[in-house]
């Protein structure tokens, strides 16, 4: 258990180190200020209106911030007279404000705090939804504290998610899970496709995931050979990464390519509304979907397990046993298949990857998506 104190702490912790790199609008208020202005969020995040919960943004954006000139869908949008800033006219303002596309620009620099505007901006979300090229603006990326649910606050940076507090408790989202640990690790092995666009593929499938609230597993696997006497495939349907059709006409710019991940990542995440395990390999090539787990061909029905922290420290409270039968069987199938590499999605759009390693199955939980 936490307090907001310990939830502030861990957004510094976790902010501690840049501020010499960063601009001023990028920076945290003090903690003071911070640990006030989560107090009367929270307070909001637990009042209904209309039946509904509130969802919004609060960032700490000063009027005619130079930051918004660098990007070029960031509007500012001024209140003609300020609002206070407390519980009732924030659970008043809460319906308008879109947290996919905008922040509550608070001023903070005396008492009482005062609401001041509005920068709304046509995020990478919005961009990624319209079927729009993956790369280029977002929303600024400055400090903010997303109000997700009743008693839930984010602590982020632009759209990623840094600290969550939940329920009394503060809990750390990774950030590094595809670049720099044993599934950044596992995924380049015996792979052919770059970096580039094995990230802007999972990173578009599992956002995506997580936004249709169904929940899924996706298994990546060193070849078609290596898991067949280990899963049923309901659906086969193998499928080459980039289409061959554009492979042979010799089409392969840079905007084709792009479009093609886009609409191969979108068929993929619609594919996990099915029952069962999407299956990819390591060149992610489709080999089908549906895919059940056979634990009778496993050696092992409970795999020695590793729950590695934001820190990566050992979090030995977590057991084997305590996990859903998604999560369990794709701790099974790791062990079963040395190199492979599965993603699991929680119904709340909770993301755990997780990979063998030394023995022992590696799972990392709370994996946040980078903005491509």
């Amino acid at each position: 258990m936490g307090s907001l104190t310990d939830f502030v702490d861990a957004i510094y912790d976790c902010f501690g180190g840049i501020d010499s790199v960063i601009e001023e609008d990028q920076k945290l208020p003090v903690k003071e200020v911070l640990e006030e202005v989560c107090q009367v969020l929270l307070n909001v995040s637990c009042m209904r209106e209309e039946g509904r919960f509130p969802s919004f943004r609060v960032s700490f954006l000063r009027p005619n911030s130079e930051l918004l000139g660098g990007y070029i869908y960031a509007h500012e949008l001024l209140f003609e007279q300020p609002i206070p800033f407390n519980t009732r006219e924030m659970h008043k303002l809460a319906p308008a404000l879109n947290p996919d596309m905008s922040y509550l620009m608070v001023d903070v620099s005396e008492k009482p705090f005062k609401a001041v505007g509005i920068a709304a901006s046509y995020t990478m979300w919005e961009r990624l939804i319209t079927r729009e090229v993956t790369t280029g603006n977002r929303m600024p990326m400055v400090p903010n504290i997303l109000v997700s649910g009743p008693g839930d606050l984010k602590a982020c940076f632009g759209e990623t998610s840094i600290v969550t507090y939940s329920a009394g408790c503060c809990v750390f989202s990774r950030t590094d899970t595809f670049t720099s640990t044993y599934i950044a690790d596992a995924l380049a092995r015996d792979s052919n496709v770059s970096e580039k666009e094995r990230l802007r593929l999972l990173y578009r499938v599992l956002r995506l995931m997580s936004f249709y609230g169904h929940g899924g597993a996706i298994l990546i696997v060193p070849s078609a050979e290596s898991c067949k006497e280990f899963i049923d495939l309901k659906y086969r349907m193998p499928s080459n990464f980039l289409f061959e059709m554009e492979k042979k006409a010799g089409r392969t710019t840079e905007k084709v390519r792009e479009k093609e991940i886009i609409t191969y990542a979108d068929l993929i995440a619609k594919f996990t509304s099915v029952d069962g395990s999407v299956v990819l390999t390591k060149d992610l090539d489709l080999l089908g979907f549906g895919a059940e787990t056979i634990m009778d061909n496993m050696d092992s029905k409970h795999p020695s397990m590793c729950f590695l922290g934001y820190d990566n420290q050992e979090d030995r409270s977590k057991k084997f046993k305590d996990h859903g039968m998604r999560h369990r069987a794709g701790y099974r199938f790791c062990n079963a298949v040395d190199g492979s590499v599965v993603f699991i999605i929680s119904q709340d759009g909770t993301i755990e990857a997780c990979t063998k390693h030394d023995g022992r199955v590696i799972v990392y939980d709370n994996v946040a998506l980078p903005m491509l």
